[in-house]
C-alpha cells in the first residue's frame, strides 16, 4: 500500500480532528474480483498487521493484506466531491 502526500495531509486532518491515532484497512464485502476495501479511524484489532506508510500508522485486516500490495490511497477532488480515493482495486 503506497499513501500519497495529498493522502496524508487528508489522513492527518481527519486524525486530528477526531483524536485518533492510525488509520484502518478492513474487509468491506465481497465482489466478482475479490474482496472490496474499507477505511476506518479504528484502533487496530489483534490480529492486523500494522505498517507506517509515508509517516501514517496504517492497521490492514489480515484476511485482505495480500489485496492491499497494488493499492495507493490518494485524496482525490472534483466536481462531484472531494475525499479519499483506494486507487487500484481489482474492480470488475
Amino acid at each position: 500500500m503506497l499513501i500519497t502526500d495529498a493522502g496524508k495531509a487528508y489522513i492527518e486532518n481527519l486524525l486530528k480532528e477526531h483524536n485518533s491515532e492510525g488509520i484502518r484497512v478492513v474487509f468491506a464485502g465481497a465482489g466478482c474480483c475479490g474482496p472490496k476495501l474499507g477505511l476506518s479511524l479504528a484502533d487496530p484489532e489483534d490480529d492486523d498487521i500494522v505498517q507506517v506508510v509515508n509517516g501514517i500508522r496504517v492497521a490492514i485486516e489480515n484476511r485482505v493484506v495480500p489485496h492491499t500490495q497494488a493499492v495507493t490511497l490518494d485524496f482525490q477532488s472534483t466536481e462531484a466531491g472531494s475525499g479519499l480515493v483506494l486507487a487500484g482495486q481489482r474492480n470488475c
